[in-house]
């Protein structure tokens, strides 16, 4: 027992910098989920990293795994998605694949995405800052810690969020690079996961909106002067409080220990966290779910609905020959159009 007390007293009186490697470690790769969709971010180490590869390869496109497709349900163009934000728009509207079948959403918006909007992750960060702040607070009231603790956890929350807001405005400029839909004309974009996916998402932007396969190709990946040097600059303020936290007493160094590992496990929570349209900057006026059991009764309604739609994503689900009945299905539905002129 006493050879348990000693061991344990002397793991006290180490310093975290024995430690926070590894929080910077894996908190990095963490962190690179969870700000896809750049948000308040509460105190965490994982971004003096995380902003290292973004500077490193001079370009902002961390994209989800595994990528989805866009196609162009009029050309029947496809491209391998390099957007986060319609990643999530897919993900954000998955049913339970357990069910089977196929779901296809369809979306329809005339207005440009914005400035996203707050949701329920935005707020739990809200409330792991605030909460990590209080903490840093009251640890030296009751005699537990120096003020440092408070200090350096506000500065780490500064900094934190100094990143993500950068990450937020290229993000927000990627956005507004899509050019916009001219008025009177519908252009009408499928995403999909490919085959075996259990959903697709069918976007249908009218005059006002926005081009989606532009946000798809992430032309406007590429950091910019103005944003190379703010990274630079959060990268040597980074470096400066990482330094200070190896210069903290043991008790305090133990108790930052304790903020990043509550920042971390806020990161890990909302790396499994899909975004919807809103968080996301879009504003849809309208949504329709198709589903069924069998996803070529799904692909049969989707065709119905919003004609090229069923026969953009046929190939797609059933690359192979079709049965009889269903081949006719959609040689009637292909000379539909040319009937009724």
């Amino acid at each position: 027992m006493d050879k348990l007390i000693s061991m344990c007293s002397d793991v006290y009186q180490l310093k975290p910098s024995l430690v926070l490697p590894v929080l910077m470690g894996l908190g990095a790769d963490v962190l690179r989920r969870a700000q896809a969709i750049p948000d308040i971010s509460p105190l965490t180490i994982g971004w003096p990293e995380f902003l290292l590869t973004i500077l490193a390869r001079a370009r902002h496109d961390l994209q989800v795994e595994p990528p989805c497709t866009v196609i162009n349900a009029k050309s029947g163009y496809a491209r391998t998605n390099r957007s986060p934000v319609l990643e999530h728009l897919l993900r954000s509207h998955t049913n339970d694949s357990t069910r089977g079948g196929l779901s296809v959403t369809f979306l329809t918006t005339s207005q440009r995405p914005g400035t996203p909007s707050f949701d329920g992750l935005s707020y739990a960060a809200i409330a792991v800052a605030a909460g990590q702040l209080s903490l840093a607070a009251i640890l030296p009231v009751i005699g537990q810690s120096s003020a440092n603790v408070f200090n350096i956890t506000l500065a780490g929350t500064l900094l934190s969020n100094a990143a993500s807001h950068l990450l937020r405005r290229h993000q927000l400029k990627q956005i507004l690079s899509a050019r916009e839909i001219p008025e009177k004309r519908r252009d009408i974009t499928c995403i999909t996961s490919g085959n075996g996916s259990a959903e697709a998402v069918v976007i249908i932007s009218e005059g006002g909106g926005v081009r989606i396969e532009d946000l798809a190709a992430g032309r406007a990946n590429n950091l910019g002067l103005g944003s190379t040097l703010a990274a630079a600059t959060l990268i040597l303020l980074w470096t400066i409080f990482l330094l200070a936290l190896t210069t903290l007493e043991p008790v305090d160094a133990w108790w930052m220990l304790v903020q990043c590992g509550m920042g971390t496990a806020y990161t890990v929570f909302a790396a499994r966290q899909w975004r919807g349209p809103a968080a996301l900057g879009f504003k849809f006026a309208e949504k329709r779910v198709v589903r069924a059991d069998k996803v070529m009764a799904t692909l049969m309604k989707a065709e119905e609905i919003e004609p090229g739609v069923g026969s953009t994503l046929l190939p797609i689900y059933f690359p192979g020959p079709l049965r009889p009945d269903e081949e006719l299905w959609w040689a009637e539905r292909k000379q539909a159009p040319k009937a009724a002129m």
